[in-house]
């Protein structure tokens, strides 16, 4: 197996580490305005290592997501939103070699890749969700991305590929419980498939309408992924930390710069590989 080939399981390991933030003077509800328009910056960076035959390989990924979300309508204990991925830009370098894709290029969305990409980039899905930012009804995503290859595979695990109901517009929310105060501390924990996450937040300062969180947590992961017609089986445990600014009188998030530090490794074919990981994930919400 070549090294760079286990960028995909390795990804999934690391951009599906969904966090969430936020409490104080809070109503313990998102407040949404039909016709409010969103927009999400997400932008990742990691640094990969494994080890392979005694050989120590670093891996490093670099990439920007952005999504603009919709209130089409609000409803008595829900909202009706519009969700649009539209922009994506990825580069992977491994051994020398390069992945790279950018959705503003001509070139890249003529690719395979593009091609595969063309049902999820500028392609509007509507969810409802409800107070607590939870999907209530979505639409059943495509599957047709699913056997695209090592790209495909990234980027899928970027985007949420077909794990991700909200189609991103979940990131843009963080619901701090009614009642809370500086210095109040609060948990919670989600189960995505095979990844289950533990968080852990203490509401650190309130200025105004703006809170500022503290999170801690951990992340479980133990997932079989069919790679290039053989079963891999990754184990990865990672901690996480960061802090994020939430608007108390929305439910809607400001800034939050999140940091996972996981290891594991992927049992393949008698062969168990460690793997190391360091992410920073920037998520900037603002109103367009």
């Amino acid at each position: 197996m070549r090294p760079f080939s286990l960028l995909p399981i390795l990804f999934t390991s690391l951009c599906l580490m969904s966090i969430e933030s936020i409490a104080q003077n809070s109503v313990g509800k998102i407040i949404l305005a039909k016709g409010q328009k969103i927009e999400i910056n997400n932008n990742t960076k990691s640094v990969i290592s494994q080890e392979m035959m005694g050989q120590a390989i670093e891996i490093t990924v670099d990439a920007n997501m952005v999504h603009q979300i919709e209130v089409k309508d609000k409803m008595p204990n829900s909202y009706l939103i519009a969700s649009t991925l539209t922009k994506l830009t990825t580069n992977g370098a491994a051994m020398g070699q390069e992945m790279k894709f950018d959705s503003d290029k001509k070139e890249d969305m003529e690719s395979e890749t593009g091609k595969l990409m063309k049902d999820q980039l500028n392609v509007t899905q509507e969810i409802e969700m409800s107070e607590n930012a939870k999907v209530i009804k979505a639409a059943k995503k495509s599957t047709s991305a699913v056997s695209g290859g090592q790209m495909m595979d990234m980027i899928n695990n970027l985007t949420g590929g077909n794990v991700d109901e909200s189609n991103g517009a979940g990131s843009a929310f963080e619901i701090i419980p009614a009642g809370k105060k500086t210095g109040d501390k609060w948990s919670d924990s989600t189960i995505m498939g095979d990844i289950k996450t533990y968080n852990y937040y203490t509401l650190k300062s309130v200025n105004g309408n703006i809170a500022t969180l503290e999170l801690k947590g951990k992340q479980i992961i133990n997932k079989k992924i069919e790679q290039q017609g053989m079963e891999i089986n990754v184990k990865m445990e990672a901690t996480i930390s960061g802090e994020g600014i939430v608007d108390l009188k929305t439910g809607l998030l400001e800034q939050k710069t999140t940091l996972t530090d996981g290891n594991g490794s992927a049992e393949v074919m008698g062969q168990s590989i460690p793997m190391s990981s360091k992410t920073t994930t920037i998520t900037t919400v603002k109103k367009i």
